[in-house]
């Protein structure tokens, strides 16, 4: 990954690149009670960030991105989180494009299995939504996974076997691996 960041940025980024990956594994929420978790209720604040009454997180990382700030500058850090991004996009990328690969094909059929419940061997809209929402995109409502199956569903059927969902998989996932790890650096702290 050094390859895709500046030379004197590569360890700092690649620290931080790690960790991004990590918490759009779905490590992320479960760190999120270092944040600040007290009997129930969270600790988290909400801060603003320029340009258009965007908010941020406080969590976890907001300190350490906070002195980032003062150390760097808030321009030389934006373009720090720019190449930050860039790096953990293309790490997300290179993972969903191996779809195609002998274990991406593997992958993708042990997903397809955890998403069948019934055991039908074709997967319903409710069988979709269950399975983007145990992978922590819970933000695909009704209407989303409808678009989804109805955009995948190439004999009309309703539901999705296995070669319909092949193709649409990587697309989905891709989308959805971006979406989930902006979420966590934001709940982290890292958007401050």
């Amino acid at each position: 990954m050094a390859r895709f960041v500046h030379r004197r940025l590569t360890m700092p980024l690649l620290s931080i690149a790690a960790f991004c990956l990590l918490t759009s594994c779905g490590l992320g929420s479960g760190l999120s009670w270092i944040v600040g978790f007290r009997g129930g209720q969270s600790s988290v604040s909400r801060v603003a960030m320029r340009g258009g009454g965007k908010t941020a997180k406080a969590g976890l990382f907001s300190p350490v991105v906070e002195g980032a700030k003062v150390a760097l500058g808030p321009e030389e850090l934006n373009k720090v989180r720019a190449e930050v991004i860039k790096a953990h996009t293309k790490v997300i990328s290179f993972f969903v494009d191996t779809a195609q690969s002998k274990f991406g094909k593997i992958a993708l059929k042990k997903l397809f299995e955890a998403a069948d419940a019934d055991g039908s061997g074709k997967l319903s809209r409710e069988e979709v939504r269950s399975c983007l929402t145990a992978l922590g995109f819970a933000w695909n409502d009704e209407d989303r996974v409808d678009g989804l199956v109805a955009k995948s569903d190439l004999n009309g059927d309703e539901e999705l076997d296995f070669e319909e969902f092949v193709l649409q998989a990587p697309v989905t996932l891709r989308q959805n691996l971006v979406k989930l790890a902006k979420k966590n650096g934001d709940d982290l702290g890292f958007l401050v």
